[in-house]
């Protein structure tokens, strides 16, 4: 197996762009999270990516 540099790997076809996306967010239940487990299940798929997020929203 050959390793692909990162601007390979930005220019495969459906790689994600985090442009416009609220990565300084992070989402999961409780104080400790700036945004809920609901406002990460309404960012588009491409966000959902670019974001972080805890496991206990997928319980």
């Amino acid at each position: 197996m050959k390793k692909l540099s990162r601007l390979k790997l930005k220019n495969i076809k459906g790689a994600s762009n985090c442009s416009g996306c609220p990565v300084n967010n992070t989402y999961g239940p409780g104080p400790e999270y700036t945004n809920s487990c609901d406002d990460y299940f309404n960012l588009s798929g491409n966000c959902r990516a670019c974001v972080d997020v805890a496991a206990y929203c997928f319980e």
